[in-house]
């Protein structure tokens, strides 16, 4: 499948992008569940970008079953082969629903363009599951994801992105544990290298539900949208030196704001009637 396909507006798959440290019975596991088919779900869990996927796994098996659900299954994979593999086929088929943990989202590279990743977009594009993702499973769902970086200026030295799922619609990179580790420099040092895209900060236990080309905003902290595309940005001379950009909106969005990708516009006020 072209990497585009999964752009076009009124796609059914829905995405839960959380920011990191998600509470355990603060909704946002709690709505992943319902979404993916509550106790008759069969859920995935990816714990690739983890350097410790036995307690990983344990952890949100542990959860999920309070949450009324049997049938979780972990997906670990090591490498390109293990993502183009069969069992990572059959377990994707199988899931109504597809959780990525967080981590180190660099190992997640290995996705990239891969079997599983076409599954991915296959199953989203069919609505037939609903994939998530929490801290490094957050930012690798776009097409382009933050793989790290730091610093108090925007600058090209100051983030660091590679290719990624490309499961999100394409305007957007994620960022995230965004407001807690102060992480507004890095994700508009990501969005000035191409003005098209809409930088959105995921604070911790705070997601974004996708469905479509809109997104509702959910949990306890708030989602900070950056958008350049009407800004003007003067790139420097080296990496280390201040980019100039002026003209950015920026938008802080707590829960039940709802944002339209397509026309970049919030709206305040609950959205639970369109799921």
């Amino acid at each position: 499948m072209d990497a585009d396909e999964g752009d076009k507006p009124g796609d059914p798959g829905r995405l839960l992008i959380i920011g990191g440290a998600e509470c355990r019975g603060s909704g946002l596991l709690e709505r992943f569940v319902e979404l993916s088919g509550g106790e008759a779900a069969r859920i995935v869990l990816v714990t690739t970008a983890t350097g410790a996927p036995e307690e990983v796994h344990a952890d949100y098996e542990r959860v999920f079953r309070k949450l009324g659900v049997d049938h979780t299954r972990e997906l670990r994979l090591r490498g390109r082969s293990d993502a183009d593999g069969d069992n990572a086929a059959k377990l994707l088929d199988d899931a109504t629903g597809v959780f990525f943990s967080g981590g180190d989202q660099s190992r997640l590279r290995a996705l990239v363009g891969s079997r599983a990743n076409e599954i991915l977009r296959d199953r989203l594009r069919a609505g037939g599951a609903v994939i998530a993702g929490t801290s490094a499973g957050a930012t690798a769902m776009g097409r382009t994801m933050i793989l790290g970086g730091e610093g108090p200026g925007v600058s090209a030295a100051t983030v660091r992105t590679g290719p990624g799922l490309g499961l999100l619609p394409k305007a957007l990179i994620i960022d995230m544990h965004f407001s807690e580790r102060g992480r507004l420099p890095r994700l508009l040092s990501a969005m000035a290298l191409d003005l098209e895209y809409l930088g959105v900060g995921i604070g911790e236990n705070t997601g974004i539900l996708v469905d479509g080309t809109r997104f509702e905003v959910l949990g306890t902290g708030v989602a900070t949208v950056a958008d350049g595309r009407n800004a003007t940005v003067i790139h420097a001379a080296g990496d280390e030196d201040p980019i100039t950009l002026f003209g950015v909106r920026l938008h802080l969005l707590p829960a039940g704001c709802v944002f339209d990708i397509a026309t970049r516009e919030a709206t305040i006020g609950p959205a639970h009637d369109r799921y």
